[in-house]
């Protein structure tokens, strides 16, 4: 039977779930709304993900007293600068050597999932390494404790978490504002829909699309952080299973459920959540045994869903840019 507890757990774990994939999508969308198509978010989200790691698990055994503010500050500016420089080199190949986007990015996952793997084996031999402390400063939230069970369950639903649940949503609701309100993000989206208008218009093409790609794979990298210090609670564990590659694959799929709309991606990535937890939850409500990979199979079956329900209405708004994953020869407009 589903008690209180047990809706107020599922709702607390799809949040922090929903996070990862969030910031991760946030990035794709802004990269993919310059009209690069980036497969290489599971391998960025990693090698991120392990040098952030490396970062937090080098600095708390270098100290007998580590600061909680350089505990979060470190890893993060780590996996943003990781991340960036895995965005410029997707960007190189496919903005300035005009390289195919789809296998620029697979390579770019093989890469980033193979150099993470590798260095976790070559520096962290014991699978136990831990960066407890880093972890504990990510998740710190507000000690409010209400004498009320059922105001106590509400209060932890909304407010019971660290600071980067909060910051996922500035950046979604920051990013639709950018979108829609600024005279860069319209021209952004120009470059996507049509680099060879924006070029006739005095936009220039190749930075719009490097700083686009370069900043939404610096986001896919922080995303990595709340995988690493909020989901996994800190432990190397991490690094010897596919489950961070898997939610890499999973955000690339939310940006085709939230129709490419930086605000959907809001109440999108709860509901995927809530869906990825529905296999401890659900059976309790449903009475039936269904093996674990079917419930975590529902993400993606939803998304297809989405997918081919959007064909189908065929609304402008709710398609892709036009030139996504099309290279751009300026010499042909």
């Amino acid at each position: 039977m589903m008690t209180f507890d047990n809706i107020i757990s599922w709702i607390m774990s799809a949040v922090v779930f929903g996070t990862i994939i969030m910031l991760s999508s946030c990035g794709e969308i802004l990269t993919e709304k310059s009209g690069h198509l980036n497969l290489g978010v599971p391998g960025i989200m990693y090698i991120s993900g392990f040098s952030a790691f490396y970062v937090a698990y080098s600095y708390e055994n270098s100290t007998e007293h580590p600061y909680a503010f350089l505990a979060v500050v470190l890893p993060m500016l780590i996996a943003l600068a990781v991340g960036a420089l895995f965005g410029l080199l997707y960007s190189f190949m496919t903005t300035s050597l005009k390289c195919n986007q789809n296998v620029v990015g697979l390579i770019i996952t093989s890469l980033g999932v193979g150099m993470g793997k590798f260095l976790s084996g070559v520096l962290f031999k014991e699978a136990s390494a831990k960066a407890a402390f880093t972890a504990s400063a990510f998740t710190k939230r507000l000690p409010i404790n209400f004498s009320s069970h059922v105001m106590q369950g509400l209060w932890n639903t909304l407010f019971g978490y660290g600071f980067m649940i909060y910051l996922a949503v500035a950046v979604a609701v920051l990013l639709h504002l950018f979108f829609t309100k600024t005279r860069p993000g319209l021209n952004l989206r120009a470059v996507g829909e049509s680099p060879a208008t924006a070029d006739a218009a005095g936009i220039n093409v190749t930075k719009y699309k490097y700083v686009a790609t370069v900043c939404g794979c610096a986001l896919c990298g922080l995303a990595s952080t709340v995988y690493l210090f909020m989901f996994s609670g800190g432990g190397g564990l991490w690094a010897t299973t596919n489950n961070i590659e898997a939610i890499g694959w999973l955000a690339v799929a939310l940006v085709i459920f939230s129709t490419w709309k930086p605000v959907h991606l809001i109440w999108g990535s709860y509901l995927f959540g809530l869906l990825y937890w529905a296999y401890n939850y659900a059976p309790a409500v449903f009475k039936i045994s269904i093996p674990v990979q079917l419930w975590q199979m529902l993400p993606y079956v939803v998304t297809i869903v989405v997918l081919i329900l959007t064909s189908m209405r065929k609304k402008r708004e709710n398609q892709p840019p036009q030139g996504l994953g099309v290279p751009y020869f300026r010499e042909e407009r």
